[in-house]
């Protein structure tokens, strides 16, 4: 089962993670809504409301993908059966202390969404619908429905937080340690201009989307656009060797790429002034994604930062060296 949504892009993590909650409260709040209203006039009778409940999470039904469905008082005190299209789910335990936070500050008859929990039975990311079942200004008690995030229902696009600077701070005894060491110039090093050219060719000519240079080991990781599951290392010796550009057809540019052709040799290029800039922090590995249009940089101190490919071409020395890491 499928859901609109547009296809957007979100500033940060924290935006798409609202937005999908904003989609599930609109896809929810109509068929749980209707099942309260459906509720109310059942509630003092315990079998009918439990029988309600029972046929709404049948195969054929509207919550057919509900996990648990049941009632609890206004207290957030289990009221009805518990139901559920799996006979285990029925017997697993109605978390009080996580619907009591929600139940307290409802203040009208709109839906509430918990925040995606693990739970404790199925050891899975799970999410509540709070449901009140309400007439006027009278609150009766709340429909409580569990959903495995597995079983809901599937957007039709995906949202994807917009590329932006990231800085990771990496392992704490690295960073300690990074003033008692000194950079020791790897084989990859003396022949990175060769490694330079040969990456350009395979990235802008033949159907390489991303590649991560990895000085510390002179080894390069290949990711191929008709196979982006599986990925190529090659050694220096493999990198140095032109023939490796038979080994990779001939490709045309991928007409979405986010990074230009005539981008390709220069973020290659600042990798290299990167690992040459400074004796105590120095690039270890440089990763380019022309697709998704970002850069990836890990220094000596295991500082990471991620950018799209324009900021980072933008970055002067100043950016990386002028302050410590």
């Amino acid at each position: 089962m499928l859901f609109r949504s547009e296809p957007l892009l979100h500033s940060s993590l924290s935006d798409t993670i609202q937005a999908r909650r904003k989609l599930l409260v609109d896809f929810l709040s109509p068929v749980l809504g209707d099942l309260a209203q459906q509720a109310y006039p059942l509630w003092e009778d315990m079998d009918k409301l439990s029988d309600l409940l029972g046929r709404s999470v049948q195969h054929w039904a509207d919550l057919s993908f509900c996990e648990r469905l049941y009632a609890v008082t206004p207290e957030a005190n289990p009221y009805s059966a518990v139901m559920s299209s799996e006979d285990a789910a029925k017997n697993q335990k109605i978390h009080h202390e996580l619907l009591l936070p929600y139940i307290n500050k409802a203040c009208n008859a709109q839906l509430q969404l918990t925040e995606v929990y693990i739970s404790s039975s199925l050891h899975r990311s799970c999410i509540t619908a709070i449901q009140p079942v309400i007439e006027g200004c009278e609150v009766r008690g709340y429909i409580i429905g569990d959903f495995d995030l597995r079983r809901l229902p599937q957007e039709e696009h995906a949202l994807f937080p917009e590329a932006t600077w990231r800085q990771i701070k990496g392992d704490p005894a690295i960073r300690k340690q990074l003033f008692h060491q000194r950079f020791v110039p790897r084989a990859i090093d003396e022949y990175i201009d060769d490694v330079i050219n040969i990456l350009d060719e395979l990235v802008v000519e033949r159907g390489i989307f991303r590649v991560s240079l990895r000085f510390s080991s002179s080894r390069a990781t290949l990711w191929v656009m008709e196979d982006p599951y599986d990925e190529h290392t090659h050694v220096l010796n493999e990198i140095l060797d032109p023939s490796i550009c038979l080994v990779y057809p001939r490709r045309a540019y991928p007409e979405n790429a986010k990074v230009m052709t005539d981008m390709v040799r220069p973020i290659l290029e600042r990798f290299r002034e990167l690992r040459k800039a400074d004796d105590v922090v120095y690039l270890r590995t440089g990763t380019l994604n022309i697709i998704s249009g970002l850069v990836e940089v890990n220094f000596s101190c295991d500082g990471t930062h991620m950018m799209p490919a324009e900021m980072f071409l933008e970055k002067d020395e100043a950016f990386w060296f002028g302050v410590s890491e």
